[in-house]
């Protein structure tokens, strides 16, 4: 089963995902609002496969030795002890949107009409981390 991640980024000197990510349900709601962003930036809302987030060795994106597990509590830091950040995902991380770029975007999103909707709570969560000084991505996480 794959289960999709809404991520704060805490810090990137050692990268930091925070650990109040979002699993994201369902998937059509989430659809909607992937959608309305790709509207705003195609790169507003970056999605990634969690598992290319490691790696074992620096020209191999993935790892075969270590496993990420999102739904742990906690941060996930990838200081090398046990999760080492692949080139690739440096690569992705480079390419995101600046904070403030990514506020107005996300702020101009049109508001679901249902505000306790999954798409209402989860902007307004996106909005909270990048007001907190976090940037925001989608993670993917397969055969969970």
């Amino acid at each position: 089963m794959t289960r999709f991640w809404l991520t704060p980024i805490k810090s990137y000197s050692p990268l930091v995902l925070g650990a109040d990510r979002m699993a994201c349900t369902p998937f059509t709601d989430l659809e909607v609002l992937r959608a309305k962003a790709h509207e705003k930036h195609p790169r507003l809302l970056p999605m990634y496969k969690a598992s290319l987030l490691l790696s074992d060795d620096e020209d191999v994106c993935g790892s075969d030795l270590v496993e990420l597990d999102l739904s742990d509590a906690g941060d996930v830091v990838f200081n090398g002890n046990p999760y080492h950040l692949s080139h690739c995902a440096e690569a992705f991380l480079d390419r995101l949107l600046g904070r403030q770029e990514a506020w107005d975007l996300v702020k101009a999103i049109e508001d679901s009409s249902d505000k306790l909707s999954p798409e209402a709570k989860w902007k307004q969560l996106w909005l909270q981390w990048l007001e907190s000084g976090c940037d925001v991505i989608l993670l993917r996480e397969d055969g969970v």
